[in-house]
């Protein structure tokens, strides 16, 4: 594969959305290069090609950048259709248990893990995290973990149910909703509460092994420096497309400020080249690394005309 069509995965090794991509990767036994982004600001060669988008993972193509895993996952089962990613007739069920685990699940973690490993993680991650948001309050957080430790049990006892006769959640193979799954549990596992909770559940501790037997692909390294440098030497590839069905009558063409419905402060500004009924892409332009395809969802994003 060559520089200008290898699949750039920026992530860290402790990012639990970035292992979330890995094992889809892992799954399909892709190759892949992985560039290793601090876990906070600043992220001097990424920022160029993604301008105010703060998360992790972003997943790079030459000059075309996908943000967020639920349309990362989407094009790489486009890249590598098989295995598929999407158990056919389970359209709806893939995506109601992806958005689950997402938000739903992910953020009944969250405080969990702060709470009990916060006097471990690096000052500058707390750091960081609270100018993402400003109403991040370690007490608040504390007060929330006995319900959310009865919410979690609830969860993974359902999960265990739907577990216990072998295969995954959706059938007898690995679908993006185990990823999305998986990669909370990941997550949470460290945690003594977490981790107590997965102890007495063999359905899901059998499906855990499963999947870390997965791998990760057949993954290759590469610098910072490197990425940046691939993006520098091409242009977007991401052709013109039109939404005939846009319900707001949007257009290629059009200047928009797009940012994540949870995070509303990080605006993305550029002018839209494509779109569909999944994503919008939007041409941005940065003195150090020239033109940029930046792709976003449009599920969770809010976009406005600029």
């Amino acid at each position: 594969m060559s520089d200008a069509t290898a699949v750039i995965l920026h992530q860290y090794d402790m990012s639990p959305f970035s292992e979330k991509i890995r094992k889809i990767l892992g799954f399909k036994n892709a190759p892949w290069r992985a560039v290793a982004q601090s876990m906070w600001l600043p992220r001097p060669q990424l920022t160029p090609m993604t301008g105010a988008y703060r998360r992790i993972p972003v997943m790079q193509i030459g000059a075309d950048i996908w943000c967020d895993t639920r349309l990362i996952a989407r094009q790489l089962d486009a890249l590598f259709p098989n295995p598929p990613l999407v158990p056919r007739g389970l359209e709806a069920a893939t995506e109601s248990i992806t958005q689950w685990a997402d938000r739903h699940m992910f953020g009944a973690t969250v405080p969990l893990v702060f709470t009990a490993l916060g006097a471990m993680l690096p000052p500058e991650l707390m750091a960081d995290r609270k100018k993402m948001r400003p109403d991040l309050d370690p007490a608040a957080l504390a007060a929330l973990v006995p319900d959310l430790k009865n919410e979690l049990r609830v969860f993974l006892a359902g999960l265990d149910r739907t577990l216990a006769h072998g295969g995954f959640l959706l059938g007898d193979t690995f679908s993006v909703a185990d990823a999305s799954v998986y990669h909370v549990l990941w997550f949470a596992r460290n945690t003594p509460a977490a981790g107590a909770m997965l102890a007495q559940l063999p359905g899901v501790q059998r499906w855990l092994t499963a999947i870390n037997a997965m791998g990760q692909g057949q993954r290759e390294e590469m610098s910072p420096e490197a990425a940046l440098a691939i993006a520098k030497a091409a242009e977007p590839s991401t052709a013109r497309r039109t939404d005939d069905h846009d319900p707001n009558g949007l257009t290629p063409g059009t200047k928009v400020a797009i940012s994540s419905d949870d995070l509303p402060q990080s605006r993305f500004e550029g002018e839209v080249i494509a779109l569909d009924i999944d994503e919008v892409v939007i041409l941005r332009h940065d003195a150090e690394c020239g033109a940029i395809a930046l792709h976003f969802p449009r599920a969770g994003y809010r976009i406005a005309v600029a």
